[in-house]
């Protein structure tokens, strides 16, 4: 397995895809086709997820932005603009934090405006109930954990199935696209060392991480209307919190729908190509 997996496309100033738990950089894929004509657009693997070697220790915002910045180097990249979708967006998130020189431009989609779930079920189906439990299991018997979870991933079933595909699509409310069927058809193999990458960013704290990034950044959020009246309620509380705290170069927008804000059909991809040439 490589350090890093990504596919790039185009040419021009980089842009760098961070896909959300679950997905390869495949998830960017809209991107890649939008911007290609003026960037160069490097659709990543997470670490651990796919094909990007996992961490080999508990991950802080430090360890996630010491791994993009690796990624930098590796290619002889100058300034970067960073796109990330919910996890990829936490690692993206970090990495304006703790290198934002290396920042010119942040887009984070559905991620930083408000803390993690105590129950992630959202994010985990029902395997997010267990969270708690596998939260202690990992901080007192990390090693015997990783291994459990590494044989139970091993066994999915990953064949595509028109049928999951369909209600996969209905459960999160977008539309079947090409874009979205690509992403499904390749999910990310987890490695014992993608755990690292799944409790760390357990771990962290969103809304601090917003508070504190100054580059260029548009965060576009789901509003959850129409999908989830309790989220939406819990989402406008935290928004309106985030709009008194946070650095006047943070531009949040709402996205009616849920959570895969980039695959809503009220997302504008002009808007982000715009922030990304300004």
């Amino acid at each position: 397995m490589r350090p890093f997996h990504s596919t790039i496309h185009g040419q021009g100033d980089p842009v760098l895809f961070l896909p959300g738990g679950g997905f390869t950089g495949s998830q960017g894929q809209l991107f890649a086709e939008a911007l290609h004509n003026d960037f160069e657009v490097h659709l990543l693997d997470l670490p651990g997820f796919g094909e990007s070697e996992g961490l080999h220790t508990y991950a802080t915002s430090k360890v996630f932005a010491d791994w993009v910045e690796a990624y930098r180097i590796s290619r002889q990249l100058e300034s970067v603009r960073l796109i990330g979708h919910s996890m990829g967006g936490a690692i993206a998130l970090a990495y304006a934090v703790h290198y934002p020189d290396q920042v010119s431009r942040l887009v984070l989609l559905d991620q930083g405006h408000k803390p993690n779930a105590i129950l992630p079920y959202r994010e985990y189906g029902i395997f997010g109930f267990t969270f708690p439990l596998l939260r202690l299991l990992y901080h007192n018997a990390p090693k015997r954990l990783l291994n459990w979870m590494e044989a139970q991933v091993s066994t999915r079933d990953s064949i595509f199935s028109e049928e999951r595909f369909q209600l996969f699509c209905r459960r999160i409310g977008v539309e079947p696209t090409a874009n979205v069927r690509t992403a499904f058809e390749r999910p990310a193999r987890l490695s014992s060392g993608g755990l690292h990458l799944l409790f760390g960013y357990d771990g962290l704290d969103f809304t601090d991480l917003l508070q504190r990034v100054q580059v260029p950044t548009q965060l576009h959020y789901a509003d959850f209307t129409g999908v989830d009246l309790k989220e939406a309620k819990r989402t406008l509380h935290h928004v309106k919190r985030a709009e008194r705290q946070l650095h006047p170069s943070v531009q949040l927008i709402a996205v009616p729908g849920g959570h895969f804000v980039q695959w809503s059909r009220h997302f504008s991809m002009g808007h982000v190509e715009r922030f990304l040439r300004t």
